[in-house]
């Protein structure tokens, strides 16, 4: 699992989603073509924006992803330095987390809203039909 971290001030939009599918599309440019590839949520936080994508997770379902318990190893891809170059870093400190936390994104934006879903925590967040 990897969970892209970009800071907001550097996206050339506001609109998040569109945003974070041009960060994916950047690092992964067949990414919609790639069926090793699951871009499964965007979530902003403040002045950053976390992508998350699965990897190589063949067991992946996405009508029983709520009851997921599949815990999974999580890097963090983030631009590093002046020359904004990528860093990625394993953050064994989210495996668990992150997985209790995608469970709850599936469960909370039902079965009608596709992946990626996009949570923005600096404003009002409202799930219409919650599994």
């Amino acid at each position: 699992r990897i969970v892209i971290r970009v800071k907001t001030n550097k996206l050339h939009a506001r609109d998040y989603r569109a945003a974070a599918v041009d960060v994916v599309t950047d690092l992964f440019p067949h990414w919609k073509q790639d069926k090793r590839l699951l871009f499964l949520a965007i979530e902003v936080w403040g002045e950053r924006m976390f992508i998350a994508l699965d990897i190589n997770h063949q067991n992946y379902d996405f009508n029983t992803a709520h009851q997921s318990k599949a815990v999974l190893p999580v890097y963090v891809l983030r631009q590093q330095g002046r020359n904004r170059g990528w860093t990625l870093v394993r953050w064994a400190q989210e495996d668990e987390s992150m997985c209790k936390r995608l469970a709850y994104l599936h469960n909370a934006n039902g079965f009608d809203v596709a992946t990626p879903f996009l949570e923005d925590h600096n404003s009002r967040i409202v799930h219409d039909q919650p599994r």
